[in-house]
């Protein structure tokens, strides 16, 4: 209690392990720092803060302190990637053509060091970032095998940095940081980086070229930290919407569904209005914007459009995968400019890119600790104001005579299939062909880009828009050539059979996804069988939106603007944005079968995540209900939520039981036992686990230790120990609460040595020494050492601003205690029998982590005191896919 001197345990109890009794001991110091010196109290414990003595301990931190555990290698999750292992990860969110991307926490949220110009709050208010605040949880865009050193992620993060900058808040995600560091040099880490079947996840066979080629490169890590968007993309927006529609049709037993579809399939249709909402209010806001920057996104999907929230409130959008985004305006001086069409607005100059590479250099220079702060906080200035070559003006890119295919064949346009160089004309075109697919359901040519045939989703664009006759498939079946460089397209429509007087085949694009379907199911099969196939598949009627002239004539109308423009000129985004809300202003179809019921916006996968996890037995660590540390100032929570832990080793493990599924599927074709219990017997795994589903088996040393513990305990240790490397940034008492959420689990859970020991032979009450038990105590008390054990009134108070008296003291009234809301286990003895006892038990937050101090301690003497565990016995299984007797001897 405050107003003594020296804290002391009465009667403080431990279990001896030799002789399996219970002592005492009066009088037991608690210790606060490795050489277990007595905590003075609280009143000098202020003058200790401020004194020289402790300034010049607290610089003075041995270098085993200033290194960090080793981790498995980036992206898996409770791996660590930037300076300092900064960025948590958590597990991937999921994975695109050239880069995949990761869920992760900001292990630097509660420090001062390399706070981006973009996640830090101006304090008056002022420019385009003002009311921008950090992010704890992040996302990080890590590069694909396949593509390593093809500056692909370079680029995109150049053009995201560019655009976060350029654009108003909201529009894009946050860019925090861009990083690049090497491959470990340890075997696991080539082997997880590049094996993605189960058999390589399990640490058993190899993983195929193929399988190589999908995930993140060996040869080192480069990736984007940006912003994490927790909401769903619109393209699962639509598919949740429309399942939803299908899964109530088929409770009502209605026969037919929204847009015409049977019971028994999904539909594809939004509402007119929601098609409007998100096209006109949502996309088109967002490429205008681009363009208005000298960008075009060259990727423009339902996909690419990602919610920023969850809730039924929360409407907005933002645009992101800006890897084949690309710059219309380049520098005056440069050979590919156009003189003649100069640009007066902000355009992306050169020191975008140049600054990533600095960035890069300096974040990912570790060799000084002060320097790296120094080199981060230059690098975060630089782009304080706007770079000098930028406010030199640019001109416009000369359009190339023949560009190569970027985007995706069901909304490119079709001057990009024709091989016309990129302009903003061409997102616009991409735009109405979106809108097309979200209001009728499909298009045309949706099968054919979903078998990858890129000549016939031309020729169908160009018969829709009028270029073609509707009976012309000339150079529809020519193979294109090997080298992609060279473009070849299918061929100049038949003269002869060209529309005249202007006509298209604009109501195709109405038509619906049931119709186009069917219709190319029998196509196809007239295609390789003939007119006189036995069954040939009838083709339902076209949906009655097609038979709407209105809205004929509103896509017409933008078509052929978009079709008139060249490579400079830039759209008409009113006249597109009336065609679209053209829609809106026509009386719906009086047909209940196609009426669409509006978006349910609210997004209840979170809700039934948590019940599916509730409904798990739990492999994380227990919450102690006696112990008890929760800081209740509002500067002192920690906006991490501990449930969101839990999801992500939930979801690691999920991963690693359909690993072990898939593999076991594996060996019972090949005529095998299962290979997850190759070599397993219940004697030698007394825990039951089985050792293929040991997400240490891949890797090895202190990398495998801490993969067998549960995420939580993971990101524990990695944010005690980042805190511990930058102990000069944060303040002490959210340090303290770091490292509470890590010592308090360790002192007082039971350690599940069944399931986190080396081997898969131990038990829980096996009475022999836990290793990695020891090394997590041994951990956690190193990472307080930089903090002078907490003795620190700064943990416990706010700081005062009366000044300091002579004998640089302060008085009581002049301490403000912060508010913690604490519990700790009583000895029954303990119970006070009066109200002046029960006064004098309280404890204060000082005591409870003096406690935890001292019970961490009796942990790590009582494990040494134990004996080594044996080792595992050995057995040999024949239960892998070709393996046999013959060929082990």
């Amino acid at each position: 209690p405050r107003g003594q001197h020296f804290i002391f345990f009465e009667n403080a109890r431990y279990e001896d392990p030799e002789q399996k009794t219970t002592q005492s001991k009066a009088s037991v110091a608690i210790h606060t720092t490795h050489e277990r010196v007595v905590m003075p109290a609280a009143s000098s414990l202020y003058n200790t803060a401020n004194s020289n003595t402790m300034q010049a301990s607290s610089q003075q931190i041995s270098s085993s302190l200033l290194s960090r555990s080793a981790h498995a290698p980036f992206p898996e999750a409770g791996s660590v990637i930037g300076p300092d292992g900064r960025y948590f990860c958590l597990g991937k969110l999921g994975k695109g053509t050239f880069c995949s991307i990761h869920k992760c926490v900001d292990l630097s949220y509660s420090h001062t060091i390399g706070q981006d110009l973009h996640l830090r709050q101006q304090q008056n208010g002022e420019g385009p970032e003002s009311g921008r605040r950090r992010q704890r949880i992040v996302a990080a865009k890590a590069e694909l095998a396949n593509f390593v050193d093809s500056g692909v992620i370079d680029g995109e993060a150049a053009v995201l940095k560019f655009l976060d900058f350029s654009l108003p808040p909201g529009m894009v995600p946050t860019y925090v940081d861009y990083v690049r560091q090497p491959a470990t040099s340890t075997e696991s880490a080539s082997l997880l980086a590049t094996g993605g079947s189960a058999a390589n996840l399990l640490g058993m066979g190899e993983a195929s070229n193929v399988e190589k080629a999908s995930n993140v490169a060996n040869g080192g890590i480069s990736a984007i930290i940006m912003e994490y968007l927790p909401g769903e993309d619109m393209h699962l927006l639509r598919d949740r919407h429309c399942q939803s529609i299908a899964a109530t049709a088929k409770a009502i037993g209605g026969g037919t569904s929204a847009g015409g579809s049977s019971s028994s399939s999904i539909p594809r249709r939004v509402s007119v209005e929601d098609a409007v909402y998100l096209v006109a209010d949502v996309m088109l806001p967002l490429l205008k914007a681009m363009h208005e920057v000298g960008m075009v996104h060259r990727d423009v999907k339902p996909s690419n459009v990602v919610r920023t929230g969850t809730t039924a409130s929360d409407r907005k959008f933002k645009i992101v995968d800006f890897g084949l985004s690309k710059s219309f305006v380049v520098p005056k001086d440069s050979t590919f400019a156009d003189p003649q069409r100069p640009w007066k607005g902000r355009w992306m100059s050169p020191s975008f890119s140049s600054s990533i590479s600095n960035t890069t250099k300096n974040a990912n220079s570790t060799n000084n600790l002060n320097s790296t702060v120094n080199e981060l906080s230059s690098t975060v200035a630089s782009i304080d104001e706007e770079p000098k070559d930028m406010l030199r003006g640019g001109c416009i890119r000369l359009e190339r005579e023949c560009a190569e295919f970027r985007g995706t064949s069901m909304y490119a346009s079709l001057r990009v299939h024709q091989g016309k160089d990129h302009c903003p004309r061409d997102d616009i075109w991409g735009l109405l062909y979106v809108f097309c697919d979200l209001v009728s359901g499909g298009l045309p040519w949706m099968s054919h880009a979903a078998a990858r045939d890129r000549d016939r989703c031309q020729i169908l664009k160009e018969i829709v828009l009028g270029e073609r006759g509707r009976d012309d498939w000339t150079g529809a079946d020519r193979v294109r050539t090997a080298d992609p460089k060279h473009v070849i397209g299918v061929g100049d429509p038949n003269p002869d059979l060209v529309p005249k007087n202007g006509e298209d085949a604009m109501e195709w694009l109405l038509f619906g996804s049931e119709y186009h379907m069917a219709k190319y199911k029998r196509d196809l099969m007239i295609r390789f069988q003939g007119e006189k196939a036995e069954y040939l598949p009838s083709v339902p009627e076209p949906s009655e939106m097609a038979k709407n002239e209105h809205y004929v004539q509103c896509l017409r109308r933008a078509f052929r603007h978009v079709a008139s423009l060249g490579f400079v000129e830039m759209p008409d985004y009113k006249l597109i944005e009336e065609c679209i809300r053209g829609f809106c202003k026509d009386p719906p179809i009086a047909n209940d079968q196609h009426h669409v019921p509006p978006i349910d916006w609210k997004d209840h996968r979170s809700n039934k995540r948590r019940r599916t996890l509730n409904s798990q037995p739990s492999r994380t660590i227990n919450e102690s209900r006696d112990v008890v540390w929760n800081p209740i100032d509002e500067d002192a929570v920690d906006p991490l939520d501990e449930n969101t832990l839990n999801e992500a080793d939930f979801d690691r493990w999920a991963a690693l039981e359909a690993a072990a599924a898939a593999l076991d599927e594996e060996a019972r074709g090949a005529g095998g036992a299962p290979a997850s219990s190759a070599g397993i017997s219940s004697a030698n795994n007394p825990s039951g686990v089985s050792s293929s589903l040991d997400p240490g088996v891949s890797l090895s040393g202190e990398a495998a230790d801490l993969a067998r513990l549960p995420l939580q305990m993971q990101f524990h240790l990695s944010q005690v120990e980042y805190n511990a490397l930058h102990h000069d940034t944060i303040p002490m008492h959210l340090a303290l609460r770091d490292w509470m959420a890590l010592a308090i689990p360790l002192a007082h859970e039971k350690w599940d040595a069944a399931n986190w020991e080396r081997g898969n032979h131990r038990t829980q009450d096996d009475g022999y020494r836990n290793e990695v038990y020891m090394s997590m105590l041994q951990k956690c008390l190193d990472a307080a050492e930089p903090f002078n054990g907490f003795a620190d009134m700064r943990c416990y108070y706010y700081p005062s601003t009366q000044e300091l008296g002579q004998n640089n003291a302060i008085g009581e009234s002049a301490l403000k205690r912060r508010k913690v809301n604490t519990s700790f286990p009583r000895d029954v003895s303990e119970v006070p029998s009066t109200a002046a006892e029960c006064e004098v038990l309280t404890e204060s937050p000082l005591v409870i982590v003096s406690r935890v101090f001292f019970l961490l301690r009796l942990a790590l003497d009582l494990e040494r005191g134990k004996n080594f565990a044996p080792p595992p016995k050995l057995s040999f299984g024949f239960g892998r896919p070709g393996m046999t007797v013959g060929a082990l001897t």
